[in-house]
């Protein structure tokens, strides 16, 4: 989907995984229970789980879009996670682009 994306476009993305392979599913059996039932299903992909609890952390405004990508790709050793585009703003802090999660 990214590989023809310009790089002189400011858009940046992010893949799970390179053209030829899939993403994995995790939090799979026998870790798939909700409400204390299994519901037979992974409840997500290795990157996106990933990619979720890193910004959950709350470190948007002090990390890097590279940084990010770097804690990301290290966490998903599944498939080989991507950056395409743009790739001129990399030190930019990942709160520039995402909202910080509230604090409870």
């Amino acid at each position: 989907m990214f590989q023809k994306l310009p790089t002189n476009t400011k858009i940046y993305a992010l893949s799970a995984a390179n053209p030829t392979e899939s993403s994995w599913g995790t939090y799979c059996s026998p870790n798939d229970v909700i409400q204390g039932k299994h519901i037979g299903s992974c409840l997500g992909d290795l990157f996106s789980v990933n990619f979720i609890e890193d910004l959950d952390k709350g470190n948007s405004n002090d990390e890097t879009l590279n940084e990010q990508f770097q804690i990301v790709k290290k966490l998903t050793s599944l498939s080989q996670v991507m950056q395409w585009g743009d790739l001129t703003f990399l030190n930019d802090k990942v709160g520039d682009f995402v909202a910080a999660p509230k604090k409870i």
